[in-house]
């Protein structure tokens, strides 16, 4: 019965958490402008099935032949979103980085679970490495993509990290850097959006599938020194003292604090709404920097 109520309250949340992104989502998508020097190759199938999964490649003009690129991964609590919320943030971050962006869809929670999830991110890795040559990785994703963009670098250079996450498939190639957009580090396992991290929570006999760290991914921050992490935070944004707490627990990282400015608020996930501003031009410079800089 107390679990069955957790799970009741946890759906509550969801549909809420979905019907208040698509009201402000929606009028952004509406009146977003692309910027006109980055190519964008739309809608390729990288998974078959009955929901086909799909992911675009934006490769700014001048770039040939390039063997690495960033690997998009939207946010949305795990339980919401698709590719085209990040589209003008990927092609802005193709351009400033002089590299090409893969913007990736993946099956939500509760359908799925963040094995899966992953897995299927490790997909499209292996996909774009055969099909383009990518051979170098650089992950990046906001809010919940942020954890994504950490937990799939960490287990893509972690065999036992992947085996932990139960993701099995071997990844072609190799994660250098990941830049976490205003990051979700904490999730409580009976509470929303964490209790839809593994299928089968209900069961109360059943020993958690999942580390502790797929939880806080403080408990992880330090197993990989080698990773280049930047991480960007907002005055505004709800997550800011977990994002404070979450980098000082790395060793090799770049953090970019986004300041508020007269009408401008560095709210939850500023440079993926509002690619444009001058904080999230410096975002962005950053995740760059991070990824083809400081090598």
């Amino acid at each position: 019965m107390f679990n069955s109520l957790i799970r009741y309250k946890a759906e509550k949340e969801r549909q809420l958490f979905i019907k208040n992104c698509t009201a402000f989502d929606t009028p952004r998508l509406e009146n977003e402008t692309f910027p006109a020097d980055c190519k964008a190759d739309m809608d390729i199938v990288y998974k078959e099935g009955n929901k086909p999964l799909k992911l675009d490649v934006y490769t700014p003009f001048g770039c040939v032949g390039a063997k690495e690129c960033f690997i998009l991964i939207h946010g949305g609590a795990f339980v919401y979103g698709f590719k085209k919320l990040d589209q003008n943030f990927g092609m802005h971050l193709a351009i400033k980085a002089g590299i090409p962006v893969v913007n990736v869809d993946y099956t939500l929670a509760p359908e799925s679970d963040i094995s899966q999830i992953i897995t299927e991110i490790f997909k499209a890795m292996n996909f774009v490495y055969i099909k383009y040559g990518f051979k170098k990785f650089h992950t990046v994703g906001d809010s919940a993509g942020g954890y994504l963009a950490y937990v799939t670098a960490i287990a893509a250079r972690s065999r036992h990290v992947a085996h932990r996450f139960w993701v099995f498939d071997r990844l072609k190639g190799t994660v250098e850097s990941a830049g976490l957009i205003c990051p979700g580090i904490k999730n409580n396992p009976k509470g929303f959006p964490g209790i839809y991290f593994e299928k089968h929570v209900d069961n109360s006999t059943e020993p958690a599938r999942l580390p502790d760290y797929a939880y806080d991914l403080n408990l992880i921050a330090e197993q990989d020194s080698g990773l280049r992490v930047a991480v960007i935070a907002g005055e505004e944004c709800f997550l800011l003292e977990q994002n404070r707490q979450f980098k000082e627990n790395l060793s090799n990282v770049m953090y970019y604090e986004g300041r508020n400015e007269g009408e401008l608020k560095m709210f939850h996930v500023f440079p993926v709404a509002h690619p444009e501003w001058p904080q999230s031009v410096k975002a962005i410079e950053t995740i760059a920097e991070n990824a083809v800089g400081r090598r």
